[in-house]
């Protein structure tokens, strides 16, 4: 099943509960009965060297032929109500990768723990990103070759350079630390390139935009004389 479609991707950041995904899957894809989803994360690493999640629902419909999947905010955390407890406990989000889900909320983790309530606690994130950070480190993954190494799998272009964006979307920040960034003279080239309105975007500004994603600039070699 080849096939992905995100819902509710403008809402994305307010939700904050596994409730609030099923919601969405129950109107838009029929999420229901006996259905399951899977929880899959994506880790980012931030340049401070911390790990956030990025929280994905996933829904492989038979009836439609695809894969739906909702969004919930980046996260270290969560919290849940064990099976047979009363009260919230807080855990670390690695927890819930590939933990499975029902239409009323139940989750059960891969160790087979289970849980309901499920409650993410959204990661501050030491910075918000621009329309022009995105069409910088789009353009600049484009230019390394490197899309195929630092998608997610969904749909929707991360800027508004889908051809240059990786694959299927998303980009996964946590690959982006180790790959190889050519000089800021030659990445600003390829921005004006690519996109002609940028020709007086600053080399400081791409090495800003470069650095909040953990990549590491080379420093330009002195001229022989």
């Amino acid at each position: 099943m080849s096939a992905y479609e995100v819902l509710g991707q403008s809402e994305w950041k307010k939700r904050r509960t596994v409730a609030d995904a099923i919601e969405i899957l129950h109107k838009d894809a029929g999420f229901e009965g006996g259905d399951r989803a899977e929880i899959r994360l994506g880790p980012m690493r931030l340049p401070s060297g911390d790990i956030v999640s990025l929280v994905g629902i996933f829904f492989e419909s038979a009836v439609h032929q695809k894969t739906f999947i909702v969004w919930l905010p980046t996260a270290v955390k969560f919290r849940a109500i064990l099976q047979d407890h009363s009260v919230l406990d807080q855990f670390d989000i690695g927890r819930l990768e590939e933990a499975t889900l029902d239409e009323a909320g139940n989750v059960e983790l891969r160790d087979g723990t289970l849980m309901h309530a499920v409650e993410i606690r959204p990661a501050r994130l030491p910075y918000k990103l621009s329309d022009l950070d995105c069409i910088i480190i789009s353009l600049t993954i484009s230019k390394i070759g490197a899309q195929d190494k630092c998608s997610y799998f969904t749909e929707g272009p991360f800027s508004e350079h889908p051809d240059d964006d990786p694959c299927i979307g998303l980009i996964d920040c946590s690959k982006l630390a180790g790959l190889g960034v050519p000089e800021l003279k030659v990445i600003k080239g390829y921005i004006e390139d690519r996109e002609p309105r940028l020709a007086t975007l600053s080399a400081q500004k791409i090495s800003d935009t470069l650095r909040k994603f953990g990549m590491r600039i080379p420093v330009a070699r002195p001229r022989q004389a």
